[in-house]
């Protein structure tokens, strides 16, 4: 045995199963914490389904923390709970699981299983590997800013399963497995789509969360952000948050192994099939749509279903090993991360949270108050998808920032920026694409989310203050006499976003 595969093999760790006593006993404390925070009694400004909502919320975090269940389960869970505490009616509570961003995930997680099934995947890893060089250390960086940049041009979400299942051959030539991941598949299948999130909020097709944002900032302001004028002040911010990404993977889970050994390397590939062909004209031509659908108004939903429904129809690929193989746990999850977001809204928790947090950075430069901003936002699109954890804030922050006496459009802008790091892997679909392949626990990924927060907050602070001020970001603009608190729009983007 060869001393690089040895290395890999000493690193291997099999995943022990939870017991039935540390599930029992995370369950009771998790229950005991609920009860603890319901009979508080309701603070001022919040209403008491926000009580309840609160007191349901912290368990279910905890539970998907610790993974004393299965995260679907606990996911099936708190839909449940929500109705049956009358935090919103059986249909608010179950409707978000079918939510067309949820449908989203699911066809993106479904092309990535096609994809898997052809040497599309490998081809592009042999593409990547050329730039990148075998030396972790130097492929860990081409791939997070691949991804970075990537996911600027077409949606976030894409790009991570591109790039994922382009990874996933190379580690089981390695004899690496979900049951025996180590450091070095840990860490590549987080910088892929933490990078590819970075990205994602540097234009407006990158990210749901972008449009947003300059659509909420229209209805507080009537200053219409235009998609040359948002790329200008975001691309360059993101491209260093991409930077800050993998800096916190390579302190928190460096890969261990320095090179990638021979038996990783795939051997000479055959001729693409005609099957394989097809599929990479179908999956470019989806991507070309995901890249125009902003002036086609055709949903991202519907684009990734065409994919699916082709390549089924015409046979290209194995339905039924396609159904088998699909990581159907994420997708709970996705829906419930949904319910809860809506929750958070329709209760009134979500803004009395950002109201109780502002008040902490209230009277400082606005330097200190984007810094805040930042993470208010990163916590809040913790337990929601970002894109409607940027329409719940905006209309939030930016009468604020007015009151406070500091510029509205950095504040506003700092908002769909910061809602990139997410604390929990519920907060946006890369991350959720990547743990549903299982090499990563949720306390694995919370341990570099949490560093990879704290430096890309305080770059943010640093380009804020140098770069906007280059590129020509005014300052303060001009509310409106009635600036917009909760707009037909803005209820839509929540549940649409």
């Amino acid at each position: 045995m060869s001393a690089e595969n040895l290395t890999i093999k000493e690193e291997h760790c099999e995943a022990a199963p939870k017991s039935m006593r540390f599930s029992l006993t995370w369950i009771l404390i998790s229950v005991a914490i609920g009860i603890a925070i319901y009979l508080i009694p309701t603070p001022d400004g919040l209403s008491e389904r926000g009580h309840k909502y609160l007191a349901l919320l912290i368990p279910v975090v905890i539970l998907w923390t610790v993974e004393a269940l299965p995260i679907g389960v606990t996911a099936i869970g708190a839909g449940a709970c929500i109705a049956l505490f009358q935090i919103q009616t059986p249909a608010n509570a179950w409707l978000p699981f079918a939510n067309k961003s949820v449908v989203f995930v699911f066809m993106i997680i479904m092309m990535g299983v096609v994809i898997s099934q052809t040497t599309l995947p490998q081809r592009i890893l042999n593409g990547v590997i050329k730039v990148g060089g075998r030396n972790t250390t130097k492929l860990s960086f081409t791939l997070c800013m691949a991804a970075t940049l990537l996911s600027m041009w077409t949606h976030d979400a894409a790009i991570t399963i591109i790039l994922l299942y382009s990874l996933v051959p190379l580690f089981t030539r390695m004899g690496i497995t979900p049951g025996t991941s180590n450091n070095l598949s840990k860490h590549f299948l987080l910088v892929v789509p933490l990078g590819a999130a970075c990205g994602g909020g540097g234009t407006f097709v990158g990210s749901g969360r972008s449009p947003a944002a300059a659509e909420m900032f229209f209805a507080s302001t009537g200053y219409q952000i235009g998609f040359t004028e948002y790329a200008l002040y975001c691309i360059i911010p993101s491209i260093v948050y991409g930077i800050g990404t993998w800096i916190a993977l390579m302190l928190v889970m460096p890969p261990k192994l320095k090179e990638l050994p021979d038996e990783a390397m795939a051997g000479r590939l055959d001729a693409m099939t005609k099957n394989e062909k097809w599929i990479g004209y179908f999956l470019a031509l989806t991507i070309a749509m995901y890249c125009v659908s902003d002036f086609t108004k055709i949903d991202v939903s519907v684009i990734g279903a065409f994919f699916i429904v082709v390549c089924m129809s015409l046979n290209l690929v194995d339905w039924k090993k396609c159904i088998v193989e699909f990581p159907w746990n994420p997708m709970m999850v996705f829906g419930a991360g949904f319910a809860l977001g809506i929750a958070m809204l329709d209760t009134g928790a979500g803004k009395w949270i950002a109201e109780q947090a502002f008040v902490l950075v209230d009277g400082y430069s606005w330097p200190v108050v984007s810094f805040g901003v930042g993470w208010i936002s990163a916590i809040i699109t913790s337990f929601m998808a970002n894109a409607a954890a940027t329409a719940l804030l905006v209309p939030v922050v930016v009468p604020m920032a007015d009151l406070a006496g500091v510029p509205t459009f950095p504040i506003a802008l700092t908002v769909p920026l910061a809602t990139t790091f997410v604390l929990l892997i519920i907060g946006c679909p890369p991350t959720l694409i990547a743990y549903g392949l299982g090499y990563f626990t949720q306390i694995e990924a919370f341990k570099v989310l949490l560093v990879r927060t704290i430096i890309c907050l305080t770059l943010a602070c640093l380009m804020q203050s140098l770069w906007w001020p280059i590129a020509g970001m005014p300052g303060n603009i001009d509310m409106m006499q009635t600036p917009a608190k909760l707009t037909p729009f803005h209820y839509e983007l929540i549940q649409n976003p």
